[in-house]
């Protein structure tokens, strides 16, 4: 099922009749822009001749080679103007459009924009008004700063691969960008902000946010512990949950799988041995309470499953959630997309106009007031640069 997105004549958008520049790529950049897109902003994407590169990232599944799994979920409704920033004529004309933009978003490395006459300053003098968002790897005023980075190298430098490691020791490297994602609602987050405080203030201000700060943040328990822990002790981030008092929590074994079950709270502990039909567990002393079910890991496991493996994971999932606690199978992306809770939900969105008709994923936030924008598919490379530059073209 897919949730047809629609105009709305009662329109409140935000962002109606704002114009952002995006000079972004692949993930984090472009989905605080199409958040932007949302909340009802002219979204131009600023490209280069050969187009930005999370367009150029092709499925490699067969019969879908022209399929763009980076670009198609985080361009809805945005307009794609060519500009060759190594001719000296499209900075001048890309000059001229930041002049009429309210918010500029650039994931250049740091400097490269200073060197072209296209900084912060430059253009902030030339706008006052103008928000000014930059997206890095790393951020502070040292070397760090001026590193490259995606996504994976920013899991693997903050931490966040701990305890995801292959039989054979081999880091294990997630799927889905996280660290862009988070990053991408930090970023619009931040926009967000110095937009308000434009609207309170009179004047725009420049923005920084980086991967890295980002990829810290989501771990903040995690990193704020081995803050209090003495460096021998560091290994007790080596398994990460399970150096810390949530037990039971993560996957157990059911009859016919995996069930992912969280009971970790005393209320929710006290309702699954009810569900388990022990009731007894409560007062067994290694079960006692929080604290001494996380030093037992092992032996509650094992009593545990000895329990689940009387019903299948699907007949788990129905108990255990119609008794408050939480429980969900362990889903591919196949599964997901059927699941209850993706239709429920309405997250794949379809879009049409001039013949051409995209399905993407929406952004996760929903509003009452307002239809969100980007109701119109991706656009093709340049599609809009004469209507967009118009005048000031030379």
């Amino acid at each position: 099922m897919t949730a047809a997105v629609t105009a709305d004549v009662t329109d409140r958008r935000p962002m109606e009749g704002m114009r952002v520049l995006d000079l972004t790529s692949n993930v984090a950049g472009p989905l605080a822009c199409q958040v932007l897109v949302d909340l009802g902003a002219e979204v131009v994407k600023i490209e280069p001749p050969t187009g930005e590169a999370g367009r150029n990232i092709r499925s490699t599944i067969p019969g879908q080679e022209d399929l763009r799994p980076y670009f198609l979920p985080h361009h809805r409704g945005k307009k794609s103007v060519v500009l060759d920033l190594h001719d000296d004529g499209d900075v001048t004309r890309l000059l001229a459009l930041a002049d009429t933009a309210d918010v500029f978003v650039q994931g250049f490395r740091p400097g490269v924009l200073d060197r072209l006459g296209l900084g912060a300053d430059v253009l902030r003098r030339r706008n006052p008004r103008l928000v000014h968002a930059s997206l890095s790897a790393f951020s502070g005023d040292g070397d760090q700063h001026l590193r490259p980075g995606i996504d994976a190298l920013i899991q693997a430098e903050s931490g966040l691969l701990t305890g995801l490691t292959r039989a054979d020791g081999a880091p294990l490297l997630p799927a889905p960008t996280v660290v862009d994602a988070c990053s991408g609602h930090v970023l619009a987050q931040a926009i967000l902000a110095a937009l308000l405080a434009r609207e309170r203030h009179g004047q725009g201000d420049a923005v920084e946010v980086a991967l890295y700060d980002v990829a810290v943040s989501m771990q903040a328990p995690h990193i704020t512990r081995q803050l209090h822990t003495v460096p021998e002790h560091a290994h007790l981030t080596e398994t990460g949950r399970s150096s810390m008092a949530v037990a039971p929590s993560g996957p157990f074994r059911a009859a016919d799988g995996w069930l992912m079950l969280f009971a970790y709270v005393p209320k929710h502990w006290n309702l699954l041995t009810e569900v388990l039909g022990r009731p007894d567990l409560r007062a067994d002393p290694r079960f006692a309470d929080q604290l001494e079910r996380a030093r037992h890991p092992v032996e509650l496991a094992a009593t545990l499953e000895t329990a689940l493996a009387a019903h299948t994971v699907a007949e788990w999932v129905e108990l255990l959630t119609a008794a408050g606690v939480m429980a969900s199978p362990v889903r591919g992306w196949s599964s997901v997309i059927g699941s209850a809770a993706f239709a429920e939900a309405e997250l794949a969105v379809t879009v049409e106009a001039g013949g051409r008709t995209e399905l993407a994923v929406r952004t996760p936030a929903r509003y009452r007031g307002f239809t969100p924008g980007g109701v119109t598919p991706t656009p093709l490379l340049g599609e809009h640069t004469d209507d967009v530059l118009g005048a000031v073209r030379t």
